[in-house]
């Protein structure tokens, strides 16, 4: 009976690179008959498609081989593809689901920072009026007292300031700044109008005077909180001191006092009440 075998000589040998079966006949050397080497056993074949299916897997192995062995193969061969489109696909992106819908909701108001800032105005009496014993000034001179009163610092500061005006001979309104709603801060061109206005010719003697002192006055309308108007008014009135100090050069002593909730300036249009008034006051 013969014997079925394959020759292992893939470098060598055209039988073993085809993966052909060698039949050897009963009795005969069990060696290639093309190379002389050595056979390695297999079962017989049963049937023509085995064979078939033998050679179609060889193919393959040598092919493997080929591309492992030779880098340069595998280039030419992806260089083909690439040529051809035959590339790998790019993946489509995935789709995001679409979030479940919701009733829509009423725009809210905008908060009133988007809304740009309008400038201060600055007023300033024709004549600085200095004569302490006059209606608006004396008037003035007694609400500030009163407030003095109540204003949350140390005993000392109070008496000084309390003396500062109470001793005054001479007390006058400088300048009245007016802000928006909610605004106590001072914009680059507010800054540059106040400087403006404490150096013109009618302020200049009073920042000269080592003796002056300005004091500045905040106020709030009436429209809020009474507690929360001080707040406003005095961080007006911080406002406005630092500015004179920090930005104008003002040298003077001054200090600022928290007026409140006001109708000073009008009664009927109360959003006119949100003011700062700088006063002078000498001993």
């Amino acid at each position: 009976m013969s014997r079925f075998g394959k020759c292992q000589n893939l470098a060598g040998c055209l039988l073993a690179y085809r993966g052909e079966e060698i039949e050897v006949e009963k009795g005969q050397p069990f060696i290639c008959a093309e190379c002389g080497k050595p056979l390695t056993e297999t079962k017989p074949p049963s049937t023509m498609w085995l064979r078939y299916l033998y050679g179609l897997l060889a193919a393959g192995v040598l092919g493997g081989v080929a591309l492992l062995a030779f880098p340069q193969l595998r280039g030419i061969i992806e260089k083909h593809k690439h040529e051809k489109g035959e590339g790998t696909p790019t993946p489509a992106p995935a789709e995001t689901p679409a979030p479940p819908s919701t009733p829509a909701e009423t725009p809210a108001e905008p908060p009133a920072e988007t809304t740009p800032p309008q400038p201060a105005g600055f007023i300033a009496p024709p004549k600085i009026d200095l004569d302490a014993s006059k209606g608006e000034n004396k008037d003035v001179k007694n609400e500030v007292l009163t407030r003095i009163d109540l204003m949350p610092i140390t005993s000392a500061n109070k008496d000084k300031l309390y003396q500062s005006v109470e001793r005054a001979r001479s007390m006058g309104k400088v300048l009245t700044i007016q802000f928006g709603s909610g605004r106590s801060e001072l914009s680059q061109a507010d800054l540059q109008a106040l400087k403006a206005e404490l150096e013109k010719p009618a302020v200049a003697p009073l920042r000269d005077d080592p003796t002056a002192v300005f004091v500045i006055l905040g106020y709030a309308d009436t429209k809020g909180d009474p507690k929360k108007s001080i707040i406003v008014s005095q961080r007006r009135a911080d406002s406005v001191l630092k500015a004179m100090k920090e930005k104008c050069a003002v040298s003077n002593v001054m200090h600022s006092v928290a007026m409140g909730s006001s109708k000073l300036l009008d009664a009927q249009k109360l959003e006119k009440n949100r003011i700062v008034e700088i006063w002078a006051v000498l001993p």
